[in-house]
């Protein structure tokens, strides 16, 4: 599929570069990392995340108990890159 379409967005410039320090660290950069949350976008049908509260005192919990499921849909979305294929793969 052909990539011709531009996203943009505002953010905070300390936001940005620390997540770029993130994605380096993974082998990606910043339109792959958001080819990858609109793929499992698409794949959900909506974001591929309660988007919730948590009760107080459990937000730790609540992260913990997303991240696997998260990162199983993550595992099927990206096949096709086959950097990230392999660090998820470890």
């Amino acid at each position: 599929m052909s990539k011709s379409t531009t996203v943009r967005a505002m953010m905070d410039p300390k936001k940005k570069e620390k997540v770029n320090n993130i994605l380096g660290r993974l082998g990606l950069n910043h339109s792959e990392a958001i080819n990858i949350y609109y793929s499992l976008i698409e794949e959900y049908k909506g974001l591929p995340f309660p988007l919730t509260l948590p009760d107080s005192g459990s937000e730790t919990e609540t992260t913990t108990e997303l991240r696997p499921e998260v990162l199983k849909h993550l595992k099927r979305s990206v096949r096709k890159n086959h950097r990230l294929g392999e660090l998820l793969a470890q």
